[in-house]
C-alpha cells in the first residue's frame, strides 16, 4: 500500500511505502524482556499536525522534537516510490546507523521491500 506524502529532501509528492517501523527501527523497548522494535502510528501518515498526537509509539524525542511525518530518526529510513523516475527510493537521515542498517538489509535481501522488487510488483 502506497500514501502521497511529500518527498524527503524536494517540493514535489512521493508515494510512501506503509511500513510501520523503518522510521523508528534503530529504537526499542522491553516487553517481557524481550526487546521489540518501535514503530510509527496512523498520525505518521497525515501532513499536518495533530494536536496531543504522536507519530511514533515511543514518542522518542531527538533534537528537541519528536518524528514528523514523513520523516526518519537517526537509525531509521523510508521508501518511497517516486513517480518522476519510476522507482522506488530509500531515504536516512544523514546519520552513519541508519546507513549501515539500510545497507544490511539490501545486502541481505530482507524485508518487505526487497520481497516486492524480487516480485516485479514494486515496478511500473
Amino acid at each position: 500500500m502506497l500514501v502521497k506524502g511529500p518527498h524527503p529532501e524536494e517540493e514535489r509528492d512521493v508515494y510512501h511505502w506503509f511500513e510501520m517501523c523503518d522510521a523508528v527501527q534503530d529504537e526499542s523497548y522491553p516487553i517481557d524482556g524481550i526487546k521489540v522494535s518501535n514503530f510509527v502510528l496512523p498520525l505518521y501518515f497525515t501532513s499536518s499536525d495533530e494536536r496531543g498526537g504522536r507519530n511514533d509509539f515511543r514518542g522518542t524525542i531527538h533534537r528537541g522534537k519528536t518524528l514528523e511525518s514523513f520523516r526518519a530518526n537517526p537509525g531509521g529510513y523510508i521508501n518511497y516510490f517516486d513517480p518522476v523516475l519510476g522507482e522506488d527510493k530509500d531515504w536516512e537521515p544523514k546519520s552513519t546507523r541508519s546507513k549501515e542498517r539500510l545497507a544490511v538489509k539490501k545486502a541481505l535481501a530482507v524485508g518487505r521491500g526487497q520481497r516486492r522488487r524480487a516480485s516485479g510488483a514494486a515496478t511500473v
